[in-house]
């Protein structure tokens, strides 16, 4: 007696789950991979934006001046400190050779970065301080 059978039997469907639930598995894994890969991106990119924000402000900032300070930059909070690397030199005229009325140092400036439900980051760059210690009108007479 022959039996027809039409449809799958039991271990067709064994076998055809347990090939989905590899390949499956196999394809969550590459898509978390990739969520995991894509969350460190936007990590970089946020504390890429970070420190220019930062940068932009210390480009301005004239460490022999303000040595030390905080402020609210949008959502972000800075805070530096400076510590002079060099000792004042005055600032010499190009053409004359004589000192000017600027005395100028270099400072190492560290500061950082914070923001709400974010890891702080921290920077250090090497920055000019410069302050006038003489008018024109002065000859040479040293300001405190």
């Amino acid at each position: 007696m022959r039996w027809s059978q039409s449809g799958f039997t039991l271990l067709e469907a064994v076998v055809a789950m347990t090939l989905l639930v590899t390949v499956g598995g196999a394809l969550l894994a590459w898509i978390n991979s990739t969520f995991v890969m894509v969350e460190r991106m936007e990590a970089v990119q946020r504390r890429i934006v970070t420190s220019r924000l930062a940068l932009a402000y210390l480009e301005q900032l004239n460490p022999a001046v303000q040595d030390s300070g905080q402020v609210q930059l949008g959502h972000y909070l800075l805070e530096w400190k400076s510590q002079a690397l060099t000792e004042q030199a005055p600032v010499v005229g190009r053409y004359t050779g004589n000192p000017g009325p600027y005395v100028a140092s270099l400072f190492r400036v560290t500061a950082r970065v914070s923001e709400e439900g974010a890891r702080p980051v921290e920077l250090a760059v090497e920055l000019p301080g410069y302050r006038q210690v003489r008018f024109s009108q002065d000859q040479g007479a040293m300001q405190p």
